[in-house]
């Protein structure tokens, strides 16, 4: 597959097959046109300030917080019409809360809990587990459909809708209630596992997206050495252990001052206009003349008439 700028996609669909025949290299069996990223609804311009530097918003954000962002944002055959609002929403929204949130609550209670170490005890209750269960059982399925339809936003979307309802799960559980008493220790447990396990197949699904982010996720779970972080195991729910251990959860993203960090763009975005307006030349180069009549009269004009055309 060649994922390619749409506006090339003719030139990728006849002229490089063509000189891959030549070579006699494999050819692609499918060309994909993605969209575009707009400013306003259109093109970027220096003029007006809204030139977008992506080195400069991964320096600011991370890396793996821009590819989510342009992956989660926007449906991969369509334009995609950019804001820094939008950016930050989604980092707030998405990686720090839903994401970030359930990594550092569980990791950090498998930690209070239970020393950072799965209990071999474990008691499961089917009327608040199983909802939960099996939308992690069915996530690799609906993930891989998604991906082959070259549909990431849908198969971000399906990932998310898991990690919101692991989030809904610890509400609904209560793991810090269930510490409190000794003879529900083995319930908690399963609580933790059940939620260890939704984290471990989204941290395999996410690595396409935020790779850096992906692998320490699957690092915090001690999941690369023990072979539990491939999408082969990611397919079913239940491939942890009881003595697996749970590293210290560090913060994968932080919540940013969406008023702040916009005071800040606009700041830039003033500098660029600036900047712009001292390269524009002026109206009348300076030390150009401008020509009198009778130099005028010496210009000779000529035109021309297209008698015929044939296509060539």
């Amino acid at each position: 597959v060649h994922f390619v700028g749409k506006e090339i996609v003719r030139f990728h669909s006849i002229i490089w097959p063509a000189m891959l025949m030549s070579l006699g290299e494999p050819l692609p069996k499918k060309v994909y046109g993605h969209g575009w990223l707009l400013l306003d609804g259109g093109k970027m311009s220096k003029s007006k300030g809204n030139v977008v530097d992506p080195y400069i918003l991964a320096e600011k954000f991370g890396v793996d917080a821009l590819r989510f962002f342009l992956m989660r944002t926007f449906p991969f055959g369509s334009d995609g019409n950019f804001s820094n609002e939008l950016l930050i929403g989604c980092i707030n929204t998405d990686l720090a809360n839903d994401l970030g949130n359930i990594v550092s609550r569980t990791t950090a209670m498998v930690q209070k809990y239970f020393a950072g170490t799965l209990p071999a005890e474990q008691e499961a209750d089917e009327a608040m587990d199983s909802d939960l269960i099996a939308m992690a059982g069915a996530l690799c399925e609906k993930y891989e459909a998604e991906m082959e339809k070259f549909a990431p936003q849908n198969a971000l979307a399906e990932i998310f809708k898991v990690l919101s309802r692991a989030n809904k799960y610890i509400d609904e559980t209560t793991p810090w209630t269930l510490a409190k008493d000794e003879a529900q220790r083995e319930r908690l447990g399963t609580v933790l596992y059940n939620l260890l396990e939704c984290i471990r197949s989204a941290g395999v699904m996410l690595r396409p997206f935020i790779p850096a982010t992906a692998e320490e996720i699957l690092s915090e779970l001690n999941t690369t050495a023990r072979g539990y972080a491939t999408i082969g195991t990611a397919e079913q729910f239940g491939a942890l252990v009881a003595g697996d251990t749970v590293c210290d959860s560090k913060v994968l993203f932080a919540r940013v001052d969406e008023e702040k960090k916009l005071a800040e763009f606009e700041a830039e975005r003033q500098k660029q206009i600036a900047a712009a307006k001292a390269e524009e030349k002026p109206e009348k180069p300076e030390g150009c003349a401008l020509i009198g009549i009778e130099d005028f009269m010496n210009v000779e004009l000529r035109t021309a008439k297209i008698l015929e055309c044939e296509k060539v």
